[in-house]
């Protein structure tokens, strides 16, 4: 598939502070809710779709039969990190295309909880700024400063219990270290701060610098086969609760 498509970005919290790689020509938008996908096709036709973070909260998060639209559309639909790491796990046999570690993780643990990459983040008019942590990146920073010899292995598996047991919305460092019964946590704060290179910035940025070089080459997978697109009533109407009118999108059943 070697042809000029428009790509579009759909992240947040998980967007490394840098923002998109140099030489990647995309639109960058706010995380994804529901219908945000059906309107980025019905404004760009075949396009690309990086779908790394998605709301959830407060909105109807993006449903599998919308991306799964999308690609009967043409679209060709990426997804890594938080949002799009879990939509891709659940649809790879679909023709969704995965990246990065958090992708393979939840590939191979497939009942873990949806908020393992859960955070509270800000409005996207203030970048969606992450306000927690997701559990996947407080995991792997114990499990470095266990490696690193900075904690033992208890303290690291206590600290992991801590930060699963809490809400998404709790989870920082600082109320995890408050929550710890042992006195190996004392001065540890400063010691893990520094160990907080998220694994979900380090995959959306992995897949953003795989686009920008498929982009320059005009290289794109071939769509895989799939049995024909089947409309349900849920999906007619999270079209209709989105705003959209189904004559302009041509829909037909």
């Amino acid at each position: 598939m070697s042809q000029k498509r428009p790509i579009i970005v759909f992240a947040g919290p998980s967007l490394d502070p840098s923002g998109l790689p140099d030489g990647l020509e995309a639109e960058l938008r706010h995380p994804a809710a529901q219908g945000d996908l059906v309107e980025a096709v019905r404004q760009h036709g075949k396009c690309v779709i990086a779908l790394i973070d998605g709301l959830f909260q407060g909105v109807p998060a993006v449903r599998h039969k919308e991306i799964l639209w999308a690609m009967d559309r043409g679209a060709v639909i990426f997804g890594a990190s938080s949002m799009g790491a879990l939509r891709a796990a659940e649809l790879a046999s679909f023709g969704m295309h995965g990246r990065g570690l958090i992708y393979r993780w939840l590939r191979r643990y497939p009942l873990l909880p949806d908020d393992a990459v859960a955070v509270l983040h800000a409005p996207p008019e203030l970048d969606a700024a992450a306000l927690t942590e997701a559990l996947v990146d407080l995991r792997r920073r114990f499990a470095q400063a266990r490696r690193d010899k900075l904690i033992s292995g208890e303290t690291a598996a206590e600290l992991s219990r801590i930060a699963e047991n809490l809400h998404y919305t709790k989870r920082t460092l600082a109320n995890i270290l408050s929550a710890a019964a042992t006195a190996e946590t004392d001065g540890l704060a400063d010691l893990l701060s520094v160990l907080n290179r998220s694994q979900k910035a380090q995959d959306a940025c992995l897949l953003l610098i795989e686009l920008r070089d498929r982009q320059q080459a005009s290289s794109w997978p071939e769509p895989e086969p799939a049995e024909k697109f089947v409309y349900t009533d849920a999906f007619l109407k999270d079209l209709t609760d989105a705003g959209f009118s189904l004559d302009t999108l041509d829909v037909h059943w």
